[in-house]
This record gives C-alpha cells, structure tokens and sequence, in this order.
C-alpha cells in the first residue's frame, strides 16, 4: 500500500513538473510579413501565402450625345480572374500594427471582373448643357472586415461573413494604384 501511495506521488509530481515545463517553454514565435502595409493570405499552421500583387491603371470612359455626356473614371487591371484562389474563409495578414484604428487604413474591396480586366468605379459624373453632376462613392464595393492583433508588427484580417465568389483586392485606403488580390470560387 505504501508503495503504491509514492508510486501514485512520485508520478503526480512527474506531470506537475512536465506541465509546468511545458507552459514555461517559449512557443514558436509566428511569422510576420517582412515589409510594412503588404498583406498576405495565412493558412491554419501560420504560413504566409503570396497574394497577386497588381498596379492599377486609371481609365476614362466618356460617352458623348448631342447635348449630354457621361463620364466613368475606373480603375483597372489585367487579366480578369486572379491566379491566387482562396477559400471563403480566408485570413489575411498586414504588417503595420499602429495606434490608430486600422479600418482608418487598410480595405478589403469586391472588383468587377470581366474575360479580360478587373476594374473598380472610381468616379462617375453625368452632364447636358442644363447642368451635370459627378458621383464618387469610396465605399462601393467594400467589404466588411475585423482586425486582431497578430505576432508584434501585424494585425490579422478577417471577414465578417464568408466571402462570396468573385475577386476582391485588399489595399491602403486611398491608395489603390497598388492592389493584392485574389479570388474566391463556388
């Protein structure tokens, strides 16, 4: 009897010590990406994926008719579907953790994609000779997101609900000569 109370001891003290051991050991530190403000896609073991890095060029669209025009200034980029797919439940990740809110610097954006580009609307504006007006709405084609913070420097990106099929760009607000992008199937 008395052995077997030191044997169920001894291995009590056995598990404390490795328990404690086990939370005292430093966990791997995650991986970060190298520069400020670019994002990447992180799978479910922490591994950085290279999102499609795209720059933008601006194009104007103007329709003339007898006495009313339009104008359509886009921005857009070849080829039309993004080669890097992910899954509708993808995270993303942004180096440039900040004392100010992030949803004040980085977007998720929806593209419209055709066979050929993808493109976002950036300004309309409309006009006869009575008069005109011009539109811009910074908002369209945004896509709600949350941030957390990841590792010391990064914040990770989530959506709030699972992202619909189609391609979609993550950027600098205000900034959107420089995309990373990618796309999600069915």
């Amino acid at each position: 009897m008395k052995k077997s109370v030191i044997a169920a001891l001894s291995l009590i003290v056995f598990i404390a010590l490795g328990t404690l051991k086990a939370q005292n050991e430093p966990s791997a530190p995650v991986v970060e990406p190298q520069y400020i403000n670019s994002f990447y896609a992180v799978d479910a073991n922490g591994k950085l994926i290279e999102l499609e890095r795209e720059t933008v060029t601006f194009h104007s669209k103007v329709r003339a008719l007898p006495g009313y025009a339009s104008v359509k200034m886009t921005s857009e980029f070849k080829p039309g579907r993004s080669p890097m797919r992910m899954a509708a439940t993808a995270q993303f990740i942004v180096r440039g953790r900040a004392p100010i809110d992030p949803l004040s610097r980085f977007e998720l954006r929806a593209l419209k994609g055709s066979k050929d580009h993808r493109e976002f609307v950036m300004t309309q504006a409309h006009g006869s000779i009575l008069g005109g007006s011009a539109t811009s709405n910074p908002e369209e084609g945004a896509v709600a997101i949350r941030f957390e913070e990841y590792g010391a420097n990064s914040y990770r990106i989530t959506t709030d609900k699972p992202l619909a099929p189609g391609e979609y760009a993550l950027a600098m607000r205000g900034f959107v000569s420089e995309l990373y992008c990618f796309g999600v199937d069915r």
